[in-house]
């Protein structure tokens, strides 16, 4: 399947890895959006939230009905060390996202809840 990413404003915008019409940028859509409102787009237009933002990792344990979740629990990477993660990591994380719900992303490993 065909995911489309929703990317939090925690992430970097101009990144090669979402340079793809398949990645949306809240920023895009309104920088003052809350949570929930990113919340409730992603369930609505079907998407996988890409976020370094632990609310949504908590929110998605205790909800009924969740979007797919990408949660990078990576502390303070810089810019170039989160590039490599990723370069190191997306194929992985993408190939998990079709049988998870949520996929943690971790500096050591990845953690999936299916």
């Amino acid at each position: 399947m065909n995911f489309s990413f929703l990317v939090d404003v925690n992430l970097p915008k101009y990144f090669s890895f979402f340079n793809d019409n398949r990645f949306v940028f809240v920023s895009d859509i309104n920088l003052q959006m809350t949570d929930t409102e990113i919340w409730n787009y992603a369930l609505k237009n079907e998407m996988v939230i890409l976020t370094k933002d632990t609310d949504f990792y908590n929110r998605f344990l205790v909800s009924e009905r969740a979007p797919k979740v990408i949660y990078f629990q990576l502390g303070n990477y810089s810019l170039k060390q989160l590039y490599q993660y990723f370069n190191d990591n997306w194929e992985k994380i993408q190939s998990e996202i079709e049988n998870s719900k949520l996929i943690i992303a971790k500096d050591s490993h990845i953690e999936c809840i299916r």
